[in-house]
């Protein structure tokens, strides 16, 4: 091997250390969902990861669900994939009654749909929870908050058609 090649090596060896110093800092985070639509939703997923988070039509935002890794500074183009399964329904005979196989309900899947969105400035006071909204025509808001979405506070408000319901 060269002087120069030996050289340029041990360089970047020693670099190593302080390179691995300017890697991201992220942090793990909950996640909940609002459904600001008359359908439920499924499942969801983010970033093509994530499972079953059942979400009533028009309410949502009770429970949270681990765990989406965000930076721990936000930075500008900041996105997020966000899927989620739509419209499923259990099949029901021509009397109406649920169909049943094995002694299970017969569910039909409704249809995945996709969306990237950005994610707005944050603070670090912010890194609380990450909140996915579900808007009418298929428009998805994902934000991080350190208030749950019934606080009268929140933006944007919760569901009005279930607040009412629940009074």
């Amino acid at each position: 091997m060269s002087i120069l090649r030996k050289r340029i090596s041990a360089l970047l060896l020693l670099s190593l250390p302080f390179l691995a110093g300017c890697e991201e800092e992220k942090t793990s985070l909950s996640y909940l969902a609002v459904n600001h639509t008359t359908k439920p939703i499924d499942s969801i997923t983010i970033n093509d990861q994530g499972g079953v988070l059942n979400v009533p039509a028009m309410g949502g935002g009770g429970k949270e669900v681990c765990c989406v890794i965000v930076p721990g500074k936000w930075r500008p183009g900041l996105t997020v994939k966000i899927g989620w399964l739509q419209g499923g329904h259990f099949q029901r005979d021509t009397s109406g009654n649920v169909v049943m196989q094995n002694g299970d309900k017969v569910f039909i899947e409704g249809s995945w749909k996709t969306r990237t969105v950005t994610i707005p400035e944050y603070q670090a006071k912010q890194m609380q929870h990450v909140d996915i909204h579900f808007l009418p025509n298929d428009q998805v808001l994902v934000k991080l908050s350190d208030i749950l979405p019934y606080h009268p506070d929140y933006r944007p408000a919760y569901p009005r058609e279930t607040q009412k319901a629940t009074q």
